[in-house]
């Protein structure tokens, strides 16, 4: 009974391990987010006129 408890329990562990390291191993140099092609541009400010 022992057994099953302990392998459970590793395997447990070894899923937990892998999500934590599925997270840090996204790759940085990447920007995190990208504006929707879709989404309406943002409102850029009118210049004032100089004379």
């Amino acid at each position: 009974m022992a057994i099953r408890s302990l392998i459970v329990g590793t395997l447990f562990v070894a899923v937990f391990v892998a999500i934590i390291l599925s997270i840090a191993w996204i790759d940085k140099s990447q920007p995190t987010h990208e504006p929707s092609p879709l989404a309406p541009a943002p409102e850029r400010p009118i210049p004032t006129p100089t004379p």
